[in-house]
């Protein structure tokens, strides 16, 4: 037996119509987008620039500077100082502080920088606050001005001869007492001062005894006051 073929009806297919994108336009979109990123990232750089040190707080750095254009020496240490917070002399401190800064005295703007670094509280603040400023004199002077009131506060001869000594203080510790506050009287005083006023301090059980010192040197006086405690 034979058999016919099978019968295949086939149809005409169109062909579709193949876009392609546009590749001029995809690199005009790529290069504008390039642009913008450049862009974006100079502004980022200028505004790290001025955070990092052309501008704080809106001003220029060296308009924050009260001596701009310091020369440190190399292996600067500043050295160690006492703070001063505004309630002391202001010449004891300026004493202290240029005895510590003698290895560079001949450099007036890093005695002028650093004298912040002996400043604490409302004395630091006041520092901050200083304009103006181009030598170490000026400085001392604006200094004292500022803190003079403490000599006008400072304890008087008539304070140091209404002192006696407490019912629980010992000798050693009222002649401490006596000694410290004598420092800060102003004008101030000779040592045969201090000890004259001293003797008269003292209360008649000591002072009848001690007689034959009162005319002796401070350390004396002491030294007799402390061994007749210990005697009684």
């Amino acid at each position: 037996m034979t058999y016919a073929a099978p019968l295949v009806h086939t149809a005409q297919q169109e062909e579709g119509q193949i876009y392609h994108s546009n590749s001029v336009a995809g690199d005009d979109r790529v290069g504008n987008l390039e642009e913008r990123l450049d862009a974006r990232f100079d502004a980022v750089q200028k505004e790290l620039r001025t955070i990092c040190g052309k501008e704080v707080f809106g001003q220029n750095v060296h308009d924050l500077c009260l001596v701009p254009n310091v020369v440190i020496p190399p292996k600067f240490k500043a050295p160690d100082f006492e703070k001063y917070k505004g309630d002391t002399f202001p010449e004891n401190h300026l004493i202290m502080y240029a005895r510590k800064k003698t290895a560079n005295k001949d450099n007036e703007p890093l005695l002028i920088n650093c004298f912040q670094e002996s400043l604490a509280g409302p004395a630091a603040m006041w520092y901050m606050n200083l304009k103006g400023i181009s030598t170490f004199k000026e400085l001392t002077s604006a200094f004292i001005q500022q803190y003079k009131y403490n000599s006008y506060l400072a304890p008087n001869q008539r304070e140091l001869q209404a002192m006696t000594q407490g019912d629980k203080e010992s000798f050693k510790e009222y002649a401490h007492r006596f000694i410290q506050k004598s420092a800060q009287v102003r004008p101030s005083l000779d040592g045969r001062k201090v000890t004259n006023l001293f003797f008269e301090t003292l209360s008649p059980f000591y002072s009848k005894k001690m007689l034959v010192v009162a005319t002796q040197m401070f350390t004396d006086i002491v030294d007799m006051g402390m061994r007749i405690e210990d005697w009684v």
